[in-house]
């Protein structure tokens, strides 16, 4: 198998060399030595079949970076460090650049051999020592796969500029800058025992901005116990369009799915030793065709979708907010895709909504790097000391929830105990619940025992039968009730 930090150095490596370089001082030599180092901190191993050392530039050749026990091998003809004559330095290197990695499954797929080409490659390089700043362009980037059966990927990426400084604080270093392009393309292919899938995905104007992190540190055995999140770390994007066509094989016929989104944006990292994933895309359209499996064609789409998950990390003096937030809006299914569960057209077709944002305060009870991943009978390393619901709301097929409350958690014992009040609104619930009745989907005694049971938790809100309202009210002493009703 392939371990999952070889597979981080070969990514790393193949993109430092591909694209914007890393490191320090002035002289050609030096910034070659320095540009590799950071590579070999990463676990890969260098070879050098020869070094060619002038009074204006520095070349190398027949370059070979091997990782993982040999698992990983990347093979670059020559690269070169010149002075330029107003100051500063230039790298170029060899325009095709090959490599190959072991496959997850060596008893199933052989090593994946793969190529990168670029055109109009231009790297610029300034600054000081330990702070050196790299600014690149080229006209074109492409990746692809050699010579394999089973799984086939390129990739090419146009009209490229990104501007990369590189720092080094003791035994880290950090690669900050922006990385874009006017396009983005990739291809996948996938066979196995016959069946074939293939994808093809198109971005425009993709725009980044990064921190990375580099350390030798690393141990894949503890991969927390070198992890520092108060080291800022991150990678954000956005893009202005994209399509994507996918084609799946099936023993009925192949299942084809064409989709389109607008204007997106997302963000992975950590800021603050505040964890957080975050992304939304506007205008999201998806079309799906299995006319062999005797199926029409199907459409739905999205006005926009995001999410936004924050989680602080190694607090351990103190709780700190937490965050839980997704949104769908504007979800509108074509005909077909209701005719599949509503043939009679009984249920309302309006756009779905969905609107979920919760936060807790939360604290950890051991540091990250005393935490063992490998542990599965583990007792939780953290607790909530208090949950709010801002929002839990829902509209789908003429029936509406919304949900708000408050909850503080007493964990001196065990289970913990809430303590708080939870509101919820349930509009037209009975409506939908009869319709899918008489469309089998509920049988009709189940649907009678929950009509029955909802008096318990439910009371009319005065603007008729199908309104209902209901207040669930938790104590610190274990009851909890519904409308002042005990249920425990």
């Amino acid at each position: 198998m392939v371990k999952r930090n070889s597979l981080l150095a070969s990514v790393c490596a193949t993109i430092l060399i591909a694209g914007s370089p890393v490191l320090s001082e002035a002289q050609s030599t030096k910034i070659l030595e320095e540009y590799f180092a950071v590579i070999q901190s990463s676990e890969i191993v260098l070879e050098v079949g020869d070094k060619e050392d002038n009074s204006k530039s520095t070349q190398w050749n027949n370059i070979t970076l091997k990782g993982d026990e040999g698992k990983m091998q990347i093979a670059i003809p020559w690269i070169k460090v010149s002075k330029k004559l107003l100051g500063g330095f230039e790298m170029t290197y060899a325009q095709k650049v090959e490599g190959a990695f072991q496959s997850p499954d060596p008893k199933y797929l052989e090593p994946i051999r793969f190529v990168v080409e670029n055109k109009g490659m231009v790297v610029e390089i300034d600054g000081d020592e330990d702070a050196r700043e790299y600014i690149s362009s080229f006209d074109e980037i492409a990746f692809n796969t050699l010579e394999n059966n089973v799984i086939n990927i390129s990739a090419k990426l146009t009209d490229g500029t990104s501007t990369q400084i590189m720092k080094k604080t003791g035994d880290i270093v950090s690669s900050s800058g922006h990385f874009d392009v006017k396009t983005m393309m990739i291809d996948y292919g996938l066979e196995i025992d016959g069946n074939k899938m293939t994808s093809t995905t198109t971005m425009n104007d993709f725009t980044s901005k990064f921190n990375v992190l580099f350390s030798n540190q690393y141990d894949p055995d503890k991969p927390l116990a070198s992890f520092d999140p108060s080291r800022d770390m991150f990678f954000e994007y956005s893009i202005s369009s994209g399509v994507s066509h996918a084609n799946v094989g099936s023993a009925l016929g192949p299942v084809e799915v064409d989709a389109s989104f607008g204007s997106g944006s997302g963000f992975f990292g950590l800021k603050g030793s505040v964890a957080t994933l975050s992304g939304s895309t506007n205008d999201i359209s998806y079309n799906m065709a299995a006319t062999a499996m005797g199926m029409p064609p199907m459409q739905f789409s999205l006005t926009d979708a995001a999410v936004n998950i924050e989680v602080p990390l190694d607090n351990l003096d103190e709780s700190k907010p937490a965050g839980y937030k997704i949104t769908i809006n504007g979800l509108a299914l074509s005909d077909q895709v209701w005719a599949m569960f509503d043939p009679k057209a009984l249920l309302p077709r309006d756009e779905i909504s969905l609107d979920i944002d919760l936060t807790a305060s939360l604290r950890w009870l051991k540091p990250l790097a005393d935490i063992d991943v490998s542990d599965n009978n583990q007792t939780p390393p953290f607790e909530v000391e208090s949950a709010k619901i801002n929002a839990l709301n829902m509209k789908i097929a003429g029936a509406e929830l919304q949900t708000s409350g408050e909850v503080s958690v007493d964990n001196s014992q065990f289970p913990p105990v809430p303590d708080g009040t939870v509101n919820i609104s349930l509009k037209g619930a009975f409506g939908l619940l009869n319709k899918l009745t008489e469309l089998g989907m509920v049988p009709a005694q189940n649907a009678m025992m929950i009509q029955g049971m909802s008096g318990a938790f439910f009371k009319p809100a005065g603007d008729g039968e199908d309104d209902l309202i209901s207040v669930i009210t938790m104590t610190k002493d274990g009851h909890i009730s519904a409308n002042g009703t005990p249920l425990k």
